[in-house]
């Protein structure tokens, strides 16, 4: 009996630690992956770069940078709050990121891809000739409450559905025998993007890919090869919006008659998750796309964003 009570005992033991502790450890390192992936999205969007100084002290610099003072609660729910206040915001309260964006969007039209302290400071010049020595949040709200005189613009939730086109324009050239694997260019959004009445990306707004993959041809053996990777595009309120070559891009790039490299017809264009792959046909041809290059993407899935119904 005693036996079997010590059996018992060492089975519920060895449970609790290979099962319970498990998850918890899991739990905490994915608590953990959240809290840094936040911590880095915040930092980016507002200064273009990561702090390199300890984990704790990056947040406390970003509150009283933000609001003055060290906010309560556990790091992770800290840097949730900074992240809502600066990136997601809410009808009722839009974020910092979107007040800006849509100052921006009143005064000229145009998006600037440039961090957010940077716009805030350009603003700031624009309308009170200096910049400002207040905590970010009083300074984007002055700005704010400047452009919207008339009272606070109307916001609405929409969902971007999945398949919705985007046009863009390469702001650099790529090709299969000049490119490297790793290699970053830069596109633009050439329309504004509308659904219904309500701007969900300005016209101007600027993104970013890669060059996932760049073979040169050879002559009478091997096509030139080119893989590219386009990353989420933000919409208005900073929302990243991810971006495929789908079939509704395929379409509309057939009928607007895209010509990359040696054209439509001589392309191998295939679905991805990495977006859009070319390989030239003919052997000891190569893959070019040139600056000034205008084609369609689309929204990857459905994404909640908010818009401004201008």
């Amino acid at each position: 009996m005693i036996l079997k009570k010590i059996l018992s005992l060492t089975l519920i033991t060895v449970f609790i630690f290979t099962s319970v502790l498990t998850h918890f450890s899991w739990a905490v390192e994915a608590s953990q992956e959240t809290l840094l992936a936040d911590l880095y999205q915040i930092e980016m969007t507002i200064y273009g770069k990561v702090s390199d100084l300890p984990l704790v002290e990056r947040v406390e610099y970003l509150e009283k940078e933000l609001v003055g003072r060290t906010l309560p609660g556990t790091l992770t729910n800290r840097v949730k709050q900074l992240k809502d206040f600066i990136i997601t915001g809410t009808v009722d309260d839009p974020s910092v990121l979107f007040k800006i964006n849509t100052s921006q969007w009143i005064l000229d039209k145009n998006i600037t891809a440039v961090p957010l302290i940077t716009k805030i400071e350009n603003l700031e010049n624009i309308l009170f000739g200096k910049t400002s020595e207040e905590v970010l949040a009083m300074r984007a709200e002055a700005i704010f409450s400047l452009c919207f005189k008339e009272g606070k613009p109307q916001f609405e939730e929409v969902i971007v559905p999945a398949g919705t086109l985007i046009l863009i324009s390469f702001l650099n050239s790529v090709s299969s025998n000049k490119s490297e694997e790793g290699e970053a260019f830069n596109f633009l959004i050439k329309e504004n993007v509308f659904m219904g009445d309500k701007l969900i990306i300005p016209a101007n707004t600027r993104g970013e890919g890669k060059v996932v993959e760049a073979k040169k041809a050879s002559i009478l053996v091997r096509a030139g090869k080119l893989a590219l990777e386009f990353k989420p595009i933000s919409a208005l309120d900073g929302t990243p919006l991810p971006l495929v070559w789908g079939e509704e891009a395929k379409e509309e790039n057939k009928r607007i008659a895209v010509a990359v490299g040696v054209g439509v017809l001589g392309l191998i264009i295939l679905s991805s998750p990495v977006g859009l792959i070319a390989g030239a046909l003919v052997p000891g041809k190569n893959v070019k796309i040139e600056e000034g290059t205008e084609m369609f993407l689309q929204i990857e899935q459905d994404t909640r964003v908010i818009a401004l119904v201008p």
